[in-house]
Parts: structure tokens; C-alpha cells; sequence
């Protein structure tokens, strides 16, 4: 089937985000529960080498949108180099970490929210705080309250997952894309007077040229 829209409402809207947070704390494993929710998980997952990505239609209140999901090694010899690339056209992010894990946790205000800020521009990302692995209840080393501190200091939600029973995975995404969405949905009613075509994509708008050819206005471009 041709991926081409047959009018100019019929192709969803398309935003890239990007997954962030140690190696091992389960970025790969939530997109693979996330992409293929009855396969059973394989808990010999190997590290990510290098970036890869996923294209997913999620459900948000104002209808499907796709979701291209980036996914990188946490190891710092790789994201040196690859998180220019990695965030360039981004619209949101998920922070992971693992609850079992204070590390992790830790790596989050130390390492990552400042690579954040580094290549991208933190204020105008959607970003959504999860902590992983909620099936090691009896193993915690990071509290709910110490979580939702740090959602406090820099203006995100959170959610517990567990890419094993694939709790709050499908949730978790949709709940960034929902934001990423009504963003994008807002910049294109702020902009309406200048705008010829509506789409609702990408950055919420379609411009259009006098020939008829439509450009999308920060698309994805990758």
C-alpha cells in the first residue's frame, strides 16, 4: 500500500523523539514492547549500537498521529558523536531510568538533562520522565516522591513502566506524543492567518507553494 495521502487530511502527522537515559535501564526493551506488544521479550536484548529507529501510530485525543522513535547506546563513546544527529528536529523526549537503579537515576540531572540542553532546546521538547522496571518493586532504590522532585524541578510528568509486563508502555508514549501533538496543534492556531494549507503535522502546518507542492514545515528529515 502507497504511503502517499490521498488528500491533503488523510496523511497523519508525523514527530520525532528521542529516548534518553543509561545503557541497561530498558530505552530498547520499551520500544520493542511498545512495537510488538505479544512477542515475548528477549531478556538478552544487546546493548543499541549506535542510533535506530521505530515508526509507530499512536492514538492522541485529536486523533493518530505517527510517532518515529529514536533509540541510542547510553555509552558515552557513542553519544559523543551521535546526539547532534540524534536530537536535530526532535519534538519530544523520554527521560528512562531504572527504579531498581539509583544510578541511573542519578545520570539523569548529571549527565543527561545537560546533553539535552547541550544539542537541543530543552524548553521547546515535550518531555515525559519514566521509570522502568515497576515488576522489581522489592528491588527499589528510587522512590516515587525523589521521581516526582525531579519532575518538579524541570516541568515534566512521570510514569512507572515495565517493559516485561508492559505495564504503562503503550500509556507512556501516548502521553508524550498527546503533548507533542496539542503543541503542534496550538503553534498551527497561533500561525492560522499565515497559513495556507493545514495539515496538523509535524509542526502543526503545512505550507504550500504556488505550484501546488506542499513543504512540510519542520518535518522530521531523517
Amino acid at each position: 500500500m502507497s504511503n502517499r495521502a490521498t488528500s491533503t487530511g488523510a496523511k497523519p502527522p508525523l514527530y520525532k523523539i528521542v529516548m534518553l537515559g543509561d545503557s541497561g535501564v530498558g530505552k530498547t526493551s520499551l520500544v520493542a514492547r511498545l512495537t510488538n506488544p505479544d512477542k515475548p521479550m528477549n531478556h538478552d536484548i544487546s546493548a543499541t549500537m549506535g542510533i535506530e529507529f521505530d515508526t509507530q501510530m499512536l492514538d492522541t485525543e485529536h486523533g493518530k498521529v505517527k510517532a518515529q522513535i529514536w533509540d541510542t547506546a547510553g555509552q558515552e563513546r557513542f553519544a559523543r558523536v551521535l546526539l547532534p544527529t540524534y536530537f536535530r528536529k526532535a519534538k519530544g523526549v523520554i527521560l528512562v531510568y531504572d527504579i531498581t537503579n539509583a544510578k541511573s537515576f542519578d545520570s539523569l540531572a548529571e549527565r543527561w538533562m545537560t546533553q539535552l540542553n547541550d544539542h537541543a532546546s530543552s524548553d521547546d521538547l515535550a518531555k515525559l520522565l519514566v521509570g522502568n522496571k515497576s515488576d522489581l518493586e522489592a528491588s527499589r532504590e528510587v522512590s516515587r516522591e525523589k521521581a516526582q522532585q525531579f519532575c518538579h524541578e524541570y516541568g515534566m510528568e512521570m510514569l512507572e513502566t515495565s517493559a516485561k509486563s508492559g505495564e504503562n508502555v503503550l500509556k507512556s508514549f501516548e502521553k508524550l506524543i498527546g503533548i507533542v501533538h496539542n503543541r503542534a496543534l496550538e503553534a498551527a492556531s497561533n500561525a492560522k492567518g499565515g497559513i495556507i494549507g493545514m495539515n496538523g503535522a509535524n509542526d502543526g502546518f503545512k505550507l504550500q507553494d504556488g505550484d501546488n507542492k506542499s513543504t512540510d514545515a519542520g518535518a522530521c528529515g531523517c
